[in-house]
C-alpha cells in the first residue's frame, strides 16, 4: 500500500497543467455503484469539480480506481483494455487486483492433501458457470466418463458456496457435473459492474466408490467425502441476456399451448409455457416407480410433452433439461433450457405430434 508521504511526493511532482483525459472522464462516468439517483448526481458533481486542480485529480483517480476496481471489476477491465496509463495499473497491483481477461482463471488452493484450481468461468444474465479441476483432473477428456477411475474426484456441490463482493450468495441451478458447476446469474449490482466471486468448498467426493457399495444400498455420502477448506476466486463480467417476444399460442384438438416467458443469452435459451386441454386427463399423477407407465401414457407424453428446438438450418439443439408440473387444477406448466448458437432464428416444436403449422419461430438478437 502506498504511504501518505509517497502520495504527497507525487502530488508535488505533478505538472500544474495536468488534466483528466477524455478516456479517464468516460471511464469514471461509467461507474454506477449506487442504486439511488441522488447519490449518482452527487458523484457526478464531485467528478466535475476535480477537473480544476492537478493535485486533486491524482487523489481522485487514485481513490476512485482502487475502490471502483474492487467493487466494479468492469471498470478494472476497462482500464486494462483502454490503456489508461501506468498510474491506474500500479495502484491496482498494489492492492492485489488483476487486469486483463479475467475469465481466464488459475486460482488454486490446497487442503487435505488435494489441490483444487478454478480453471475457467463464465457468466451471463441467465447463469454462472465455473469449472474446477481436482489434482489436475476433471476438465479434459470425456465428461461422461469422468469419475469412473480412482483419483477422479468431484466437487461436493452441497458443500460449495458462491458469494460476490457485495455479500450476495448464489444458489445452484441447472445440471451440474463432478467438476462443472452452475449457479444463479449475477445479481445487481454485480450484474452491472462485474462480480468478484469467491467459491468456498469444504468437501470433495469419490464417484468411483459408489459401485463398491453394491447394488440396492443406500449411498453413504459421508463415506465418499473428503473434507477440507478451499477458497477460490474469480472476477467475471456478466454477458447480457434478452427477453424474447412471445410467439402466438398453439391450438390443437388435444392441447392448447401458451408461451409465458422466453429469455436468451448468447449461449442458452430458457422457455416457459403452459399446456391446457384434454391432453392433461390422466397425467396429473405420475406412474409409481414400481409400475411402469402404460403404452398410452408414454405415447401421449411423446406426442404432446416432448419439446425440441432447432436452428435456422434445421439442426436440433442440445437440451440441458426440461420438465413439467401438473397442478391439481389448471394447465400443466413446462420449462426447458437449450444451448443456442448465438443470435439468430430458432424453431420451437413443443411435441412430436405437432405439425409444421403448429411450430413457432423466435428471434434472438
Amino acid at each position: 500500500m502506498t504511504s501518505t508521504e509517497e502520495v504527497e511526493r507525487r502530488l508535488r511532482a505533478l505538472p500544474a497543467s495536468a488534466t483528466l483525459r477524455p478516456a479517464d472522464e468516460q471511464a469514471v462516468a461509467g461507474i454506477h455503484l449506487w442504486g439511488r439517483g441522488s447519490l449518482r448526481r452527487s458523484a457526478a458533481h464531485r467528478a466535475l469539480r476535480v477537473s480544476g486542480a492537478a493535485a486533486v485529480i491524482v487523489v481522485a483517480i487514485l481513490l476512485v480506481n482502487i475502490l471502483a476496481a474492487y467493487f466494479a471489476p468492469k471498470y478494472q477491465r476497462a482500464l486494462a483494455d483502454s490503456g489508461v496509463g501506468p498510474i491506474s495499473q500500479r495502484f491496482l497491483s498494489a492492492v492485489g487486483l488483476r487486469s486483463g481477461d479475467v475469465t481466464v482463471v488459475g486460482d488454486s488452493a490446497t487442503s487435505a492433501g488435494h489441490t483444487l484450481k478454478l480453471v475457467g468461468a463464465y457468466a451471463d444474465g441467465l447463469r454462472t458457470v465455473i469449472f474446477v479441476s481436482v489434482d489436475g483432473k476433471g476438465v479434459t477428456g470425456n465428461p461422461k466418463e469422468y469419475g469412473r477411475n480412482p483419483g477422479e474426484w468431484g466437487v461436493s456441490f452441497d458443500l460449495a458456496t458462491l458469494t460476490d463482493q457485495f455479500g450476495h450468495s448464489y444458489g445452484g441451478q441447472g445440471v451440474v457435473g463432478p467438476t462443472d458447476l452452475q449457479f444463479q446469474p449475477l445479481a445487481w449490482p454485480a450484474s452491472e459492474v462485474g462480480g468478484r466471486l469467491t467459491l468456498h468448498i469444504t468437501g470433495i467426493w469419490a464417484p468411483w466408490k459408489i459401485a463398491a457399495q453394491g447394488p440396492n444400498k443406500v449411498i453413504d455420502t459421508e463415506a465418499l467425502t473428503t473434507h477440507g477448506d478451499w477458497s477460490l476466486h474469480v472476477t467475471l463480467i456478466s454477458a447480457p441476456y434478452h427477453t424474447i417476444a412471445l410467439p402466438a399460442p398453439v391450438h390443437t384438438p388435444m392441447a392448447d399451448y401458451t408461451f409465458t416467458g422466453i429469455s436468451a443469452s448468447e449461449t442458452e435459451m430458457v422457455l416457459h409455457w403452459t399446456v391446457d386441454g384434454p391432453v392433461n386427463d390422466g397425467l396429473r399423477s405420475a406412474p409409481a416407480p414400481q409400475n411402469p407407465p402404460s403404452a398410452a401414457y408414454t405415447q401421449k407424453m411423446q406426442d404432446y410433452f416432448s419439446p425440441h428446438v432447432y436452428d435456422a438450418g434445421g439442426g436440433e439443439l442440445e437440451m440441458q433439461d426440461y420438465g413439467f408440473e401438473w397442478p391439481k387444477t389448471g394447465p400443466a406448466k413446462g420449462e426447458m433450457t437449450v444451448f443456442i448458437n448465438g443470435p439468430g432464428r430458432y424453431r420451437i416444436q413443443l411435441g412430436n405430434a405437432l405439425s409444421a403449422s403448429d411450430q413457432r419461430w423466435v428471434i434472438v438478437p
